[in-house]
């Protein structure tokens, strides 16, 4: 995987690799919607890549991820924003403020993913986000597989309604989990990129760098093992991530949780639990790196984490200003 560390753009008027030749066409994708939708399974699909993580759960996505899609003289720089919601502490309005400048001030297409059928009424302030916005509006109508025989006419619904409150210039109906339609809607995007050297090396396919990742595929596995408020009060930081030639990576991460109680539950009876998410961890790591990897994971008790701006910039999940 190409990363890059400190996660800034290339100039604007930088070439990649090779040198593209005049003609060349790049742009920023915003992926936007409520949560549990399938915006990081749409990113992964688009990619041909697993970049973000997945869960069952809603708010799975809590930073913004960029996919970069090279293809001969073009590049597409997807945006993967968290899922759309009300803010209840800092570290939450941080992301929603996230999701407004990816989507309003970043963008050259913005993609709004929905599901088939009406949106709940209590959700419907959330789309204001995409009221003014500049970029052209692609309507993504999800998981259309769902939307067979008694359901039919839900991705109709879907569609119909939000032309009618967004300025949607295109709709597709695909399912990011078995691909259906996802090869058209990488087309048409591309399409409509705009005329502009790449902002990224053209071998590049993220902005994030490793130990990123490593903290994001730790946490898809507390979501993956753990219920209730145990995964949305739990942050991963890596405190150790070293290379040595001929032997595993090693990673010592720590699982930051926001009440005493909670700890026990992440440890479990004779350290059992723990002990599954480090093997998985390894497990899934090892698969995402394509090399050996070594997990180490203690469990830290830090209150009320998710309004500590320090904290938060320390973690990655709250910029400097």
């Amino acid at each position: 995987m190409n990363t890059t560390e400190n996660g800034t753009e290339g100039t604007a008027g930088g070439t990649g690799k090779g040198h593209p030749a005049a003609g060349f066409r790049s742009g920023f994708v915003s992926i936007s919607g409520l949560p549990n939708v399938g915006k990081s399974t749409l990113l992964n699909a688009l990619l041909g890549a697993r970049l973000s993580i997945v869960s069952p759960k809603p708010q799975t996505t809590r930073s913004v991820i960029k996919g970069i899609l090279n293809v001969p003289g073009c590049q597409a720089v997807f945006v993967d924003t968290p899922g759309m919601l009300s803010p209840r502490n800092l570290f939450e309005k941080t992301m929603r403020g996230a999701i407004r400048k990816a989507v309003s001030e970043d963008s050259d297409l913005a993609l709004l993913v929905v599901e088939p059928g009406l949106p709940p009424e209590d959700k419907l302030a959330f789309f204001r986000q995409l009221e003014g916005v500049s970029a052209p509006v692609y309507l993504v109508v999800n998981k259309i597989d769902l939307a067979r025989g008694p359901r039919a006419g839900e991705a109709d619904r879907a569609a119909a309604y939000f032309s009618s409150i967004l300025p949607v210039r295109r709709t597709f109906r695909i399912s990011a989990i078995s691909s259906e339609g996802v090869s058209e809607l990488r087309r048409e995007i591309l399409a409509a990129m705009p005329e502009h050297p790449p902002y990224y090396p053209v071998d590049q396919v993220t902005d994030r760098w490793e130990r990123f990742y490593a903290a994001e595929v730790i946490r898809e596995r507390i979501f993956a093992l753990f219920s209730d408020e145990v995964p949305y009060a739990s942050a991963v930081e890596i405190e150790m991530f070293r290379e040595t030639a001929g032997r595993p990576d090693y990673i010592l991460a720590a699982v930051h949780v926001s009440r005493p109680a909670h700890k026990p539950i992440i440890i479990g009876k004779g350290g059992r639990m723990i002990k599954k998410l480090r093997e998985g961890s390894e497990k899934a790591l090892a698969s995402f790196l394509g090399r050996p990897v070594k997990v180490e994971l203690r469990v830290k008790v830090t209150p009320d984490w998710q309004n500590d701006p320090d904290f938060l910039k320390e973690i990655g999940l709250r910029e400097a200003k």
